[in-house]
């Protein structure tokens, strides 16, 4: 039955009496409905009814009308609905004669009828069609002399006293009935398009009107870094039709969920806006204040803004969430907060004039973006509804799985409250300590105080200086033992002098991890992001303990609020691949890769001790392993004694190892100031030019600007491209003379110098180079040729546009992601962990190397992922045993996401491997082949060799396998010319041991050839072709073994 509500009223509004309460709609849209009285009761009263209406209209339905008249009047039926353009349209209309009914009330029958257009599907004669909402059946009684104005203006049903409104559903366009035309005087052709176009059902694409465009918990730090989402013209003509004529009254829903751990620091806060690509804001604008409150601002038609507060103070460090509504001129909020939500608040505000919004038009971001910094805290669930208003009641609540409710926050937080409390009370007990301590060394006063301190404390057996201390906190009250500044607290100091013996303690012994894990906790609680850093890969691999990924992830986000850079790449990481339970999302990885890129070139010029340079060495590159060193090693020993003698060479490569602390040394920037001044002794342009920037800097020695520019000016008159750049450099930020710094910088680029191509990039983004108008695109090609030289602030440019777009170019969110993170690995944090891993390798200690390599692989960069697969692969003392998760597989299936040129031929060859063998019972042989041609196109002979081994094997190879590998295209047209050509490469490597097996397997095809040339003449003995068949395999062999005999072949 179709939900009925009837509310009768008479001339006047007055109430009939005894009228039956009935119900409200579905939709919440309270129908005016006559009331159905009792018959016997109420002779004079005009009654009508549809009796069992149905949920569904279709065309040709059957209706039953049951009317009462008191006189002669007209009654009449209209069935009415409304288009995706919101336009009323009446599908069926009819009107009879009415006279008094004396008797018990009539019954009419009847079958209602639809235009053609609204009752059918869409075929060959008529193809557009429309979808029909809000459809209603009414019926209406008019006295007559009303009837004649009603049927000229079609209102009758607003001018009836006595009416009835169902609300029914209509069918959408296909699921309506065919048209049938067997009785109609159609061609015998057009009869056969109506048959073909009744049976082809066009399928739209998959459009969605909710879009979820936060679906996993986000970091918001406080920084202007957000996540930018955009949204595209709907393909679907009606759906377009109908967002097009919204556009000066939109209709939007967006339902976040938020946990705020402080109220804005500045004025304003970002938490989600709209803003185009020159960063001008657009509507709708939500932003948190410094009170907690929220600030909206609205974009009107005629260009200005309008803003208004809420009066409502969102709760800290608990999820909420709010539902906003704009609905024309009317936006509303509503808040759900408390334990089970079940706490709400409403507001709205009326916006005087009109608003105009276009959601395809700029992004969406949430969080901070362009100056603009977000709130501090999680963005849990963010869901939009594009042009329609959505009730909070009709958007359910997320399940209690949903990961922001497992990350546990407000439960983390108050067991970390009440273990600071212990600490801080601890600290004071060691001050009591050390003052009877004091006392025990002077006078009699020492008895006095102690006999006011226990006179309390009588009857009882200790003194709360005697509580004894938890097992677990033993090595955190030996450090707060030693605390000399008692009364200057600072928790984060003690957590990180607690991590540093814990890492003392794993170093000498990593199986110590099992004990220590807590006092690992503890140092997480404290503050130190290092060690929040350490208990998240421990938990998400299961190394050495219970693996647990959401409390992994909790641990990284904790330390990702305090900006810890190896967290934010981690988490970018998992975002970037989807991996332990994170949904992939390429825009959300990006703010994170995108905030460690930005600080990359800070941290590199803050040249602390402790940082290294981070450098790609693998474990399987014995020829790089054997370069590294360290202060007292032989290599930097021979380096120095070269760079004594005056070899300018090894003064540049000393200089700069120490400088970076590259291949193993620490930095020590003084040591490299006295390398460098060596050089520019020998008048070497480079050597003038690096201590000319070291001298301007004043890093390793006092600050000379002026002295350090004239040694920057000697290098450039020797045609230096980097000292002309820096020259340019000084012209563009100190003179602010963009011509002559033009000039430096086109002279410098001319020598391809990568700094000078970033610099004009820079020039053409913000318009300043001379006589030429702002241009993105060219900048865009500066900042590629920059970026691909590894020049990190063009690699940041280079991502930013990528990420936003520019007028030719569309905006590509996996290229942005790419350049971002290239950047953000070179990041120095990173280079530590790395150095860390190698050392502990180069000591013999696999399980610690292990240990690094694991935190190097969480945070996404291939050298730790490949070397961390390796060391599990060789597993030496069973020591994958003690990690929970796959080790080997894992870590080679993650080095070879990345573009193949970052990637090691021998993880293609192990991935070739798992699916060619079927490695956990997924054997694919079509993939296998994939894996061993990228190996073979990094030309890796092992890769060539299986390769044409599961081609001989009678494995289908791609043909674009083969254009790839470049194999000429009469060789494709025969196998044993293409295993020919496979094994003549493989053959020809220059890695030596791959030599002998090529060789014969060479040596084998050829020999196969002429058995098959031959073998029909050789079967039946005749001597002259056996004698040929002799020969043509001596010759082969000589071809075949003399050009590359293995004495001849060099490593």
């Amino acid at each position: 039955m179709a939900v009925l509500t009837v509310v009768a009223v008479q001339l006047l509004g007055i109430f009939v009496s005894n009228g039956k309460c009935l119900q409200q709609t579905d939709k919440g849209e309270t129908e005016t409905l006559s009331v159905v009285v009792d018959s016997n009761a109420h002779r004079q009263t005009d009654i009508i009814q549809i009796l069992e209406p149905p949920k569904v209209i279709t065309n040709s339905q059957r209706l039953q009308i049951s009317y009462h008249c008191s006189k002669n009047k007209v009654f009449g039926i209209e069935v009415i609905s409304n288009t995706e353009t919101q336009k009323k349209v009446r599908l069926f209309h009819k009107a009879w004669k009415c006279s008094k009914t004396k008797q018990t009330n009539r019954k009419l029958t009847l079958f209602i009828r639809f235009p053609p257009k609204y009752a059918f599907q869409p075929d060959f004669i008529q193809k557009n069609y429309e979808f029909l909402s809000e459809t209603k059946i009414r019926v209406w009684i008019l006295d007559e002399w009303q009837w004649e104005t009603a049927r000229r203006q079609h209102d009758a049903f607003l001018r009836a006293f006595v009416k009835a409104s169902y609300v029914v559903q209509y069918p959408s366009p296909f699921s309506r009935p065919r048209r049938n035309f067997e009785d109609s005087c159609v061609s015998w052709r057009t009869l056969i398009l109506l048959n073909i176009s009744q049976r082809m059902i066009p399928k739209c694409p998959h459009e969605k009107e909710s879009i979820e465009i936060i679906q996993f918990p986000a970091v918001m730090t406080g920084l202007s870094y957000g996540i930018l989402r955009t949204f595209q013209p709907y393909k679907d003509l009606g759906l377009e039709t109908k967002r097009l004529s919204m556009l000066q009254r939109p209709r939007i829903t967006l339902s976040v969920w938020l946990y705020v751990l402080e109220y804005c620091q500045r004025d304003l806060c970002s938490i989600i806006v709209r803003m185009n690509r020159t960063a001008t804001y657009l509507t709708p604008m939500i932003f948190l204040t410094k009170d907690g409150r929220f600030h909206v601002q609205i974009s009107q038609s005629q260009g200005q803004d309008l803003a208004a507060l809420t009066n409502f103070h969102v709760p800290l460090r608990q999820w909420f969430r709010f539902v906003f509504t704009l609905d024309n001129q009317m936006w509303a909020f509503t808040f759900n907060y408390g334990p089970k939500f079940n706490t709400t608040f409403e507001t709205s505000f009326r916006i005087p004039g009109s608003v105009y919004m276009d959601d395809t038009v700029g992004f969406l971001v949430v969080g901070g973006m362009e100056g603009r910094p977000a709130f501090r805290g999680y963005v849990g669930q963010a869901t939009y509804f594009r042009n329609k208003i959505v009730s909070p009641s009709q958007i359910l609540f997320p399940d209690p799985l949903h990961p922001m409710f497992e990350l546990q926050l407000s439960r983390r937080e108050d067991k970390c409250l009440a273990f600071l409390q212990w600490t801080i009370e601890r600290l004071q007990v060691r001050k009591l300590i050390r003052q009877q301590e004091t006392l025990k060394r002077s006078s009699f006063s020492y008895f006095a105080n102690i006999y006011q301190q226990t006179r309390k404390d009588s009857g009882t057996t200790c003194t709360y200086l005697d509580t004894p201390v938890p097992k677990t906190y033993r090595i955190l009250d030996s450090i707060l033992s030693r605390n000399q500044k008692i009364d200057e607290i600072d928790m984060k100091r003690i957590g990180t002098q607690l991590f540093a013996v814990l890492t003392s303690k794993i170093d000498s012994d990593v199986t110590r991890i099992r004990k220590i894990f807590p006092a690992l906790k503890q140092s997480s609680c404290l503050g130190d992001n290092d060690a929040m850093y350490m208990v998240a890969v421990i938990l998400n691999n299961g190394f050495l303990v219970k693996a647990d990924e959401m409390q992994a992830l909790a641990y990284l986000m904790m330390a990702a609020l305090d900006n810890h850079r190896l967290s934010f790449l981690a988490i970018g990481n998992k975002h970037k691949n989807g991996l332990d339970t994170v949904p992939k999302d390429l825009d959300q990885a990006y703010m994170y890769f995108k905030y460690v890129a930005d600080t990359t070139r800070e941290d590199l010029e803050k040249h602390k001790e402790t940082d290294v340079l981070t450098e790609s060495v693998r474990l399987t590159d014995d020829v790089n392993l054997r370069e590294q060193t360290d202060e007292d090693g032989d290599v930097f020993h021979w380096w120095m004694h070269q760079a004594k003698r005056g070899v300018l060479a090894a003064q540049q490569h000393v200089a700069r190892m120490l400088f970076w602390g590259s291949q193993g040394l620490k930095r020590n920037i003084q040591a490299a100031v006295e390398y460098y001044k060596m050089g520019i002794e020998s008048k070497d342009p480079v050597a003038m030019y690096d201590y000319g920037i070291l001298m301007m800097r004043g890093q390793g020695m006092k600050k000379n600007v002026s002295e350090g520019l004239s040694h920057i000016r000697r290098s450039a008159e020797q045609k230096n491209p980097a000292a002309l750049n820096a020259l340019g450099w000084y012209a563009m930020n100190l003179d602010r003379n963009y011509s002559m710094a033009a000039s430096y910088f086109e002279e410098s680029y001319r020598y391809g110098n990568p700094d000078a191509a970033n610099h004009l990039g820079f020039l053409h983004l913000h318009g300043y180079y001379p006589n030429k108008s702002a241009d993105s695109d060219l900048a865009l090609q500066y900042f590629s040729y920059a970026a691909a030289r590894n020049q990190f602030d063009a690699g940041i440019s280079l991502a930013y546009l990528h990420h936003k777009g520019t007028p030719r170019t569309n905006r590509s969110i996996e290229v942005a992601v790419e350049w971002a993170r290239f950047i953000a690995e070179k990041n120095p944090h990173l280079g530590i962990v790395l150095r860390s891993a190698l050392q502990a390798y180069r000591h013999g200690d696999n399980f610690l190397a292990i240990l690094y390599y694991m935190m190097a692989a969480e945070a996404g960069i291939e050298v730790g992922t490949f070397n961390l697969a390796w060391l599990c692969e060789e597993n030496k003392d069973g020591t994958t045993s003690f990690i929970n998760k796959d080790c080997q597989w894992r870590n080679y299936d993650l080095a070879t996401h990345r573009e193949p040129q970052f990637v090691d031929s021998y993880a293609f060859i192990k991935m070739g491997d798992y699916h060619w063998f079927g490695c956990e019972g997924r054997r694919d042989v079509y993939q296998s082949a994939e894996f061993y041609a990228l190996a073979a196109s990094k030309g890796d002979p092992q890769g060539i060799f299986n390769l044409a081994y599961l081609f001989e094997e009678g494995v289908e190879i791609s043909p674009q396998i083969w254009r790839r590998l470049g194999i000429p295209r009469q060789s494709q047209a025969s196998k044993s010319k293409i295993l020919h050509e496979l094994y003549t490469r493989c053959r020809d490597s220059p890695r030596t041991e791959a030599y002998i097996p090529c060789t014969v397997a060479l040596y084998r095809v050829v020999l196969t050839g002429i058995w098959q040339k031959y073998q029909s003449s050789i079967k039946t003995g005749e001597m002259r072709v056996i004698k040929e068949s002799n020969m043509e395999s001596c010759f082969v062999a000589y071809d075949v073994f003399q050009p590359h005999y293995p004495t001849n072949k060099t490593n």
